[in-house]
């Protein structure tokens, strides 16, 4: 995504990626973990929300109730990145 490039919902750069950190590669989009962050994304954000999340992580916005859109949204990706975590042990 550019950095000047507005927020469009049905961009595909306009969502979140997630990167491996035992391979250094984005997680790619049939796997579980996007599959879950994307059903969150699509399910339990508004459009707002994933607007403010994208002006935080690309347009760094420090408006207030972006920034905290975009930790309710973090909060939720990290709920799922744990929950693959234990599926694992």
């Amino acid at each position: 995504m550019l950095k000047d490039h507005a927020f469009c919902d049905s961009c595909p750069g306009c969502r979140p990626a997630i990167i491996d950190f035992t391979t250094g590669q984005v997680c790619p989009n049939d796997g579980p973990i996007m599959i879950a962050v994307n059903h969150m994304w699509d399910h339990e954000t508004t459009y707002a929300e994933r607007k403010a999340f994208i002006e935080v992580t690309v347009h760094n916005s420090r408006k207030t109730q972006d920034v905290w859109c975009a930790k309710r949204i973090a909060h939720k990706v990290r709920l799922i990145l744990q929950a693959a975590r234990q599926t694992k042990h």
